[in-house]
């Protein structure tokens, strides 16, 4: 059997990328991974990620090569990071293919290829948009951005083939790069078709409402807190079931949510449980500022699994989210991103109304499901092997 070598820093066992990955080529290839977690799947070859925390003499050191050098603070900073060495102490055999996630993973993708000699094609799987990933966080474009943007150009002729998982972002690749429109290819982050899910009938006088995902700052979760505040108590709950990624923000969220009184918070579940568990609920809800260019084209996993969990869908007008929508009639989006315009979204929304959005993610849910994703993994790995 043809090699596969996974590349990402993530925990693989939850990254939903990576977990598709491996589902899409597994049968017909010999698959290893990098990463900080093992999947679970004895068949699969793992290598492990280990990173170490900076001292504070190596942050003034690095600060120092900021102020005088930035070549060397760039290449001090990609070995502190990302620590490509440890990877050539594994005697890794030779892959047919590297899928690298990320501009971290393409970079080691890199290190590993040329140290090696390998004569191997790497499927560069960018997700989403590195170059702009945090604009707003000044911290962040002093910092890693100069790092991203010259580790992409300087990997740019190492890619064989590149996707990414909307327009907007491929078309930014596109110009970044200077590949010819369509070379990138669009593989979302649909989730896997549940054919034994269907609509739940609303339960009683109560629209339930649900948000799932990670408890990440820079989300501003507590937009969709304030939300509530629009919202008819009697008539309106909201859910969260929240991973702890920030346990302070954790805290703070349902610290404020009390004073609020109908938002609840439940343990998240495992990643194969989340449709069932969301099918319980009554609409998917999501509302995200555009406060860097990923957020304004964000396409999530989320949004993918309110469609399999049979729900409506409410959030606020995010370019890509409000073409899906739209294209398939499953829910509404609002014409700000003001809390308070989405509540009256919401609360203009019958039951009846309610009910049809839920059917059409029933009708829609085989052609919005991952089926299609592995089929395109699978195709290109095919390409190019």
């Amino acid at each position: 059997m043809k090699t596969i070598l996974i590349i990402s820093y993530s925990p693989l066992h939850t990254d939903p990328r990576i977990l598709r990955q491996i589902q899409a080529l597994k049968n017909d290839y010999e698959i290893a991974t990098i990463g900080f977690t093992r999947i679970n799947d004895d068949s699969i070859i793992y290598y492990p990620l280990k990173l170490s925390k900076k001292s504070l003499s190596q942050k003034l050191f690095f600060l120092l090569l900021l102020i005088f050098n930035r070549n060397m603070y760039i290449k001090n900073s990609l070995k502190e990071m990302l620590n490509p060495d440890k990877m050539l102490s594994y005697n890794i055999k030779r892959p047919d293919v590297i899928i690298a996630n990320d501009w971290d993973g393409l970079y080691t993708a890199s290190v590993l290829k040329s140290k090696y000699s390998w004569k191997t094609n790497i499927y560069f799987d960018a997700h989403e948009y590195s170059p702009n990933q945090f604009s707003a966080s000044i911290k962040w474009r002093l910092l890693r951005k100069p790092i991203i943007v010259d580790t992409l150009k300087k990997c740019k002729d190492d890619i064989t083939v590149m996707s990414t998982v909307c327009d907007g972002i491929a078309k930014e690749y596109e110009n970044f790069f200077g590949f010819r429109n369509g070379f990138i290819k669009i593989v979302t982050n649909a989730a896997e078709y549940q054919n034994n899910l269907k609509p739940n009938e609303i339960q009683g006088n109560k629209i339930r409402l649900i948000h799932h995902g990670g408890a990440t700052r820079e989300r501003k979760l507590e937009l969709m807190i304030k939300m509530m505040q629009y919202l008819n108590k009697d008539k309106y709950e909201l859910t969260f079931m929240l991973v702890h990624s920030d346990n302070k923000y954790y805290e703070h969220l349902q610290k404020i949510s009390k004073k609020i009184g109908n938002i609840k918070f439940i343990e998240p579940v495992n990643f194969s449980e989340i449709p069932k568990t969301l099918n319980n609920y009554d609409i998917g809800v999501f509302l995200v500022l555009p406060e860097n260019f990923n957020y304004k084209y964000t396409l999530p996993n989320k949004l993918f699994e309110f469609i399999q969990a049979r729900l409506a869908i409410a959030i606020g007008p995010s370019i890509e989210m409000m073409k899906v929508i739209d294209t398939y009639n499953l829910g509404v989006h609002s014409k700000t991103f003001s809390p308070k315009s989405l509540a009256e979204c919401i609360s203009g929304l019958t039951s009846e109304k309610i009910m049809q959005f839920k059917r059409n993610s029933d009708k829609y849910a085989n052609e919005l499901s991952a089926e299609k994703n592995l089929q395109k993994i699978r195709d290109i790995i095919m390409d190019i092997t």
